[in-house]
């Protein structure tokens, strides 16, 4: 079983026709998919169990990560830019092990804080358009 290294792992965004490394990130984590149900309990329902049927649907869930903010930086540019002018964007995760998956964004959040002690940070939030393109 192998262990992978968080170390080297690159979040790209497509920046006209060139994919383009978001820079700086700290740390990421996607807040996972899910197949879809709904709650298919009728009053009939024998037992204590909720029954719960799938609705054919998946969603993709968040990508969201913390980076070192420098609005000098065309792939931070290219964050704001989707706040201040909304767009759909096309992503791609490559792990240290070269395992890729891709994903396009419908929607960005996008916030930033400042310490004393620490750098400029900034916290995004990437929702998915459909499902990731998992390696497998």
């Amino acid at each position: 079983m192998a262990k992978m290294n968080t170390k080297g792992a690159v979040i790209d965004q497509k920046i006209g026709v060139t994919l383009t490394p978001v820079a700086q990130i700290i740390s990421f984590s996607h807040s996972g998919a899910e197949a879809e149900t709904f709650d298919a309990t009728t009053i009939d329902t024998t037992g204590a169990g909720k029954e719960h049927l799938i609705t054919g649907y998946s969603e993709g869930g968040t990508l969201d990560f913390e980076l070192y903010y420098d609005s000098e930086l065309a792939g931070h540019q290219a964050l704001t830019d989707d706040i201040t002018t909304p767009a759909a964007r096309d992503y791609s995760i490559t792990l240290a092990g070269g395992s890729e998956m891709i994903f396009t964004a419908a929607g960005i959040s996008f916030g930033f804080a400042g310490d004393m002690g620490d750098g400029i940070k900034g916290d995004v939030s990437l929702k998915l358009n459909s499902l990731m393109t998992y390696t497998t």
